[in-house]
């Protein structure tokens, strides 16, 4: 009687365990999937024709000359460069000594300083401008 007690224990112990392992899963045909969705992405022909131009690019460039191949290349090439960055030294004092101008002038008094005076010169602009045309 014990066995058969121990046997039925046993015996539900086990359905219940495998009730509730997950079920199998197809993993090979899962995995050839993505494997050839993973080839598919990697062998475009696009991405191949890019690979052979840069290959055959850089083949090409393998044997030409550099484009400063001496010493006095070189020291002519940052000359040039130091050049253009006086140039533009120059450039940016200028911008400077515009934005001191406007700095000095930013005190000056204004032509018309209150609404007063703007309304006035307006309205006298406008009876100038009536007088020209000949309408009252």
């Amino acid at each position: 009687m014990n066995k058969l007690i121990i046997a039925l224990v046993a015996g539900t112990f086990a359905a219940v365990a495998s009730a509730q392992a997950p079920a199998p899963t197809k993993a090979p045909e899962k995995q050839k999937e993505v494997e050839a969705a993973t080839k598919a992405g990697t062998d475009s022909t696009a991405t191949k024709a890019a690979e052979q131009k840069g290959v055959a690019d850089a083949k090409a460039a393998k044997g030409t000359a550099k484009d400063l191949p001496t010493k006095a290349d070189k020291q002519k090439a940052a000359t040039a460069a130091t050049k253009g960055g006086t140039d533009a030294t120059a450039t940016m004092a200028r911008e400077q000594k515009g934005v001191a101008d406007a700095k000095a002038m930013k005190d000056a008094p204004k032509a018309l300083p209150t609404k007063e005076d703007k309304q006035k010169a307006a309205a006298g602009t406008t009876k100038d401008a009536v007088k020209k045309d000949g309408s009252n």
